[in-house]
């Protein structure tokens, strides 16, 4: 009788460890109905992203979930996404410092926070207020131009009879102003370029000799739709580097060199283009120089606007040049 009850307390013992070592997901996160256990709320609402301050919010589910908040500005349209999986939204998985995912930027605006979650209908609704928008200059930044205070005559360049080159203030992706570009041309690729030489740039801190830390971005408005002709973007855009290797304020294409980088802008509305200086796309175009990367040498920037003659209409428009250091400024 012993025997037969220890050996039921022996199968006991493993059935438990079994159980113990069950792994996988929980049957009632996979199955279970979603039940909100608190709504959404925003803490920190009109805040001033200036100080580096930030807003989060909270909310609690009856099981684990992916879920995502979406933030839209009801001026601007700026939208942040925030994504994540758990039963519970708190500061640590939802801080925003009032970046944006897609631009433009956002301003002194109130916004719209929606809550949804993968597989389920519900969808939770809230609000907040931005004091003030986030600023992206900083200690680890060099900004080129923003263009608010007007296009900077020292700014030259050429754009082709008839084609645009003009500012505007109506749907920027930053601040108030940005850079209209657009054309066509008939009888050449080029509809227009502009040199932003270093001497004119708008910030004075100083590049990092290192290129995989240094960061180049620019917004860049596109029209996929206008510019489309028998379904291929017409808009091409390339950016030049010219490098001044010995330091005497002029670039020489015998003895110094230049990179370029080039893409099709086929997209609608603003995004931001953003690459390291020594990205596999930045091609060494000339190489009178030592052919080592170096941004803390670049004196000139030139953008070009391209499109194929045989194609018809092409744009860009932009705003906010800037270099960052460390991390592209749409992190």
């Amino acid at each position: 009788m012993k025997k037969i009850k220890f050996l039921v307390l022996i199968s006991l013992i493993i059935i438990s460890c079994e159980k113990d070592k069950i792994e996988g997901p929980n049957l009632n996160d996979l199955f279970g109905e979603l039940t909100i256990m608190e709504s959404l709320d925003v803490i920190g609402d009109s805040t001033d992203f200036t100080l580096d301050d930030y807003i989060y919010f909270t909310a609690s589910f009856s099981k684990q979930v992916n879920w995502k908040l979406t933030i839209q500005g009801l001026n601007t349209g700026s939208i942040k996404i925030i994504n994540g999986t758990s039963n519970e939204i708190n500061q640590s998985n939802s801080r925003w410092d009032g970046s944006s995912s897609l631009l433009p930027f956002f301003i002194n605006e109130d916004c719209r926070v929606q809550l949804t979650f993968e597989n389920h209908f519900d969808t939770l609704v809230n609000y907040l207020n931005i004091q003030k928008p986030k600023d992206y200059i900083s200690e680890n930044t060099v900004l080129i131009t923003d263009f608010e205070a007007g296009f900077n005559p020292n700014f030259t360049g050429f754009f082709q009879a008839g084609c645009t080159k003009s500012l505007a203030s109506v749907g920027s992706g930053e601040g108030l102003n940005y850079l209209q570009q657009y054309g066509t041309c008939d009888w050449d690729w080029l509809i227009g370029y502009i040199d932003y030489k270093q001497e004119f740039w708008l910030n004075e801190n100083t590049l990092v000799n290192n290129p995989s830390q240094v960061f180049f971005n620019i917004m860049i408005k596109g029209d996929s739709t206008i510019s489309q002709v028998a379904g291929v973007p017409n808009s091409v855009f390339k950016i030049e580097f010219y490098e001044d290797e010995n330091g005497d304020g002029y670039y020489d294409a015998n003895t110094e060199d230049r990179y370029d980088y080039e893409f099709d802008v086929n997209w609608n509305g603003w995004r931001m283009v953003s690459f390291r200086y020594n990205d596999e796309k930045l091609v060494l175009a000339n190489s009178g120089g030592d052919g080592i990367s170096n941004p803390s040498k670049v004196s000139n920037i030139r953008t070009l606007l391209l499109a194929n003659p045989e194609s018809g209409f092409a744009k860009a428009d932009v705003d906010f040049l800037i270099w960052s250091i460390g991390y592209p400024i749409l992190n």
